[in-house]
């Protein structure tokens, strides 16, 4: 699968592409930052709120997404990335101020090979073919 960069400024692109979240029969379209320095896929509350998803009632505390610690809560989620469709765990926290999520090595680099071409513009996403 082949995605195009998103230009942000005159200057600045950014590795954003469009998933669709689903939970039950419910699903909505988001935008996503592929960001390789993240540990984990992050997308905001509402959209689990949105979604129907339970969340882990104990809050999860992690760095990277602002000024410090944030809180978070773990939830379930399917990710549908081109043709691939899967299970795995994200944070939700209140990120309503970005306009797009965030995968991270957790949830998406564990499923895909990725190759950023920032000279090209393009982003490769290849499913890991995982061991039976």
């Amino acid at each position: 699968m082949v995605y195009s960069y998103q230009k942000i400024t005159p200057l600045i692109s950014r590795p954003i592409i469009r998933i669709v979240l689903r939970s039950g029969s419910n699903f909505v379209l988001y935008r996503v930052l592929i960001d390789s320095g993240a540990d984990y896929c992050i997308f905001d509350i509402q959209i689990a709120e949105a979604l129907g998803i339970s969340l882990s009632q104990k809050a999860v505390g992690f760095r990277g997404v602002g000024k410090g610690k944030v809180k978070g809560f773990w939830g379930e989620i399917e990710i549908k990335i081109g043709y691939i469709n899967y299970k795995t765990k994200a944070i939700f926290t209140d990120i309503g101020h970005f306009d797009h999520g965030i995968l991270g090595q957790l949830g998406f680099f564990n499923h895909f090979d990725v190759k950023l071409s920032h000279s090209k513009q393009i982003i490769e996403i290849d499913p890991v073919k995982l061991p039976n």
